[in-house]
């Protein structure tokens, strides 16, 4: 059995310490100027295994660390950051208990998610999961038949584990666009709706959440029609990264270029909708139409 989160390991998960060992690594070899294939011609591995190390599509095991150590010239501050590094990515973490309900490979999102500084999402049609109440989340879940009683209330127990991200003295920040049509749409009925929305309002006020509607007269931008996650972080070693869900897989981009790409669609976007405030009355004013 894998090791219990450290005490010492403060909001490092287990992905964010893969991602943050990958990219160190890339760091020291290219600062000892030795190519992938100079790497992997001292440790006589494949070229392919060295790239899978410094893109964390592998993990790296402490006799790895061991060997690459001397190679890359690294100190014995720097190796022993690493060393730890390689600890915390093999910690178990709280969504592994629910593999079961979800996808192969889930634990990368939810682990970038649970370690994001940041995280902005554009919506088109639903209510993001970390604002969903469970009410909410049923009512999706209801109208999927291959989805059992036992396994949607599963997922929505994850949905609403994820959003303690939201909650304590610092909660993740979160911003959320979205077009009028959610607003607009009922899922679960009015009562549903209603209680949806005053719990949007409540993160707004005691979670910092920041929530803006783009109307339905708003001008086109890049983001519409799309529905993409951009997750943020407070250290170099941890460039951006976006999530696009597709019907049938998931899509992590985090190569420059593309994540400019959606920011450049994110600021777009930002650029149609309304302001926070002026958002933040249209919730008030749906829920009095809901109620009415």
């Amino acid at each position: 059995m894998l090791p219990s989160r450290p005490l010492t390991d403060g909001a490092t998960n287990a992905v964010i310490a893969r991602r943050r060992l990958a990219q160190r690594l890339r760091r020291y070899r290219q600062r000892s100027g030795l190519t992938v294939e100079d790497v992997a011609r001292a440790l006589v591995c494949s070229p392919s295994k060295i790239s899978r190390m410094e893109t964390a599509v592998s993990g790296i095991r402490v006799v790895d660390l061991a060997a690459l150590a001397p190679v890359l010239g690294m100190v014995e501050d720097e190796k022993l950051g690493l060393d730890v590094l390689v600890r915390q990515a093999r910690v178990r973490e709280w969504w592994q208990e629910y593999t079961d309900v979800v996808p192969a490979g889930s634990g990368q999102f939810f682990g970038l998610e649970d370690g994001a500084a940041h995280i902005r999402t554009h919506n088109t049609s639903l209510i993001p999961g970390l604002l969903q109440t469970a009410d909410y989340a049923r009512a999706l879940f209801s109208t999927r038949d291959a989805v059992a009683d036992e396994r949607a209330e599963r997922m929505i127990a994850l949905r609403l584990r994820r959003q303690r991200l939201l909650d304590g003295l610092e909660p993740t920040r979160l911003t959320v666009l979205f077009d009028e049509a959610v607003l607009r749409r009922v899922i679960g009925g009015k009562a549903v709706m209603s209680e949806q929305w005053k719990q949007i309002l409540r993160r707004i006020d005691e979670s910092g959440v920041i929530t803006r509607v783009i109307p339905h007269d708003a001008d086109v931008h890049p983001a519409d029609g799309l529905a993409f996650t951009l997750f943020e972080f407070d250290d170099e070693d941890l460039p951006p990264v976006v999530f696009a869900e597709l019907l049938e897989e998931m899509t992590f981009i985090d190569d420059p270029h593309g994540v400019a790409r959606y920011a450049k669609a994110l600021a777009g976007a930002e650029g149609a909708a309304a302001s926070a405030a002026d958002s933040r009355q249209l919730i008030v004013d749906r829920i009095a139409e809901l109620r009415g």
